[in-house]
């Protein structure tokens, strides 16, 4: 891909959100875990803060004792791993731009490293109201291909990319959208629900490109998940992937464990 920049690529984790969303010990649990494995930058789902609040699923307003809940239940979490810790938030495309607005203003003080994807991702003009207004930096992109990230950069409606290798076309072309965000100054983070196999992918582009900050991965629930491959050692050391000069990828899969998972009259070959 050119030439690496960094030997070791920073993984941040999808928390989404705990079980008993009103337990605000379980946010805490959450966010001190992260702390424990190393990670310094997490992030959790706006939608599932306080889904039992929404009145109207079609409107896509916030109302306003669910704006109360989110800001207390985020709050928690940053009381917990202090300020060193980068938190960001998933609207996952929810929201209206009134609303997009008034919750970047809610969240404001919590020095939110980004909000992600707040209104429908069909319309970069809406999206750029929201990011002039927004105190927050703007994230988007996960399922969206070259043309898709042109357009937004090109509204400026966007103030990171969020690109994901199973999405774009792969590896080159998740290098060309990096090339593309680095000419206008703005950073890439990763977006990563694909498993080891497409995260330790994405870390090769991780690596040769200048404007990287962060890989997403979503599976800490499930610690078998992240043993199917070998790479040198754990797949995760203090938050970070560890990179390698060995050949393609760089991992060997654990044959045993894979068949062990496999779904139901799946075969490996």
């Amino acid at each position: 891909f050119g030439g690496n920049y960094r030997d070791s690529i920073r993984v941040y984790l999808d928390l989404s959100s705990p079980k008993d969303l009103a337990n605000l010990d379980e946010w805490r649990g959450l966010a001190a875990y992260s702390k424990t494995e190393g990670f310094t930058h997490i992030k959790f789902d706006i939608d599932y803060t306080a889904p039992d609040l929404t009145e109207d699923s079609w409107n896509r307003i916030i109302t306003l004792p669910q704006m109360n809940r989110i800001v207390e239940r985020i709050s928690a979490v940053r009381d917990e791993v202090g300020w060193e810790t980068e938190i960001a938030v998933d609207c996952h495309w929810h929201y209206d731009v009134v609303s997009a607005i008034a919750l970047a203003n809610e969240l404001a003080h919590l020095k939110l490293v980004w909000m992600e994807d707040p209104t429908p991702a069909t319309n970069p003009d809406a999206l750029a109201e929201v990011r002039a207004k927004s105190p927050i930096p703007i994230c988007v992109g996960e399922m969206f291909d070259a043309e898709q990230f042109r357009m937004f950069i090109d509204r400026r409606a966007c103030d990171i990319i969020h690109p994901d290798v199973l999405f774009t076309g792969g590896l080159h072309e998740t290098r060309k959208i990096s090339d593309y965000s680095d000419l206008h100054y703005i950073p890439m983070a990763m977006h990563g629900n694909g498993g080891p196999v497409a995260t330790i992918a994405a870390s090769h582009v991780a690596a040769a490109s200048p404007n990287f900050i962060g890989l997403e991965y979503h599976f800490q629930g499930a610690p078998w998940v992240e043993k199917i491959v070998h790479n040198e050692g754990s797949l995760f050391n203090d938050g970070y992937i560890q990179m390698t000069d060995r050949p393609g990828l760089g991992f060997d899969l654990d044959m045993d464990l894979c068949s062990k998972h496999l779904a139901y009259g799946e075969t490996l070959f």
